[in-house]
């Protein structure tokens, strides 16, 4: 199964970011990987993902300040992204969805529901093209 879609893991724990990889490469996703906010800024800005998910407790810029970055970018403000952290509090979601963040899902993952998540986002989400057109039009 090939989706050729492109999603962006950003995560600071290299095994974290590894198994995740591997998991949506199994379920035919195109992946790239960043191992903190501010290599995930730079890679967004260069490769334009469908899909992000951002850890949020991350050295150098963590996961809420890279969301709030990337929303300021017009070719990537409608990019999806889903927020992923161990320490997934009520207030810690507030800031993640404030900062411009679709989901915030808890360490453990429950890989399916992720899954579902991804797929439904991605089947109702412009492709790359499409939001960078609407975004040189605006």
């Amino acid at each position: 199964m090939s989706t050729h879609s492109t999603i962006l893991v950003v995560d600071d724990y290299a095994d974290n970011r590894t198994l995740l990889s591997a998991w949506l490469r199994a379920k035919g996703y195109q992946v790239l990987e960043a191992e903190n906010g501010r290599e995930g800024l730079l890679q967004a800005n260069r490769s334009h993902p469908d899909l992000i998910l951002m850890d949020l407790a991350m050295p150098e810029l963590d996961g809420v300040e890279a969301t709030r970055q990337i929303r300021e970018r017009h070719t990537l403000a409608r990019t999806p992204i889903f927020a992923i952290s161990a320490y997934a509090t009520h207030d810690v979601k507030a800031d993640a969805l404030a900062a411009g963040c679709n989901e915030v899902f808890a360490k453990p993952l429950d890989l399916e529901s992720l899954l579902g998540k991804i797929q439904t986002t991605l089947a109702h989400a412009p492709t790359p093209h499409a939001r960078q057109k609407a975004a040189s039009s605006a």
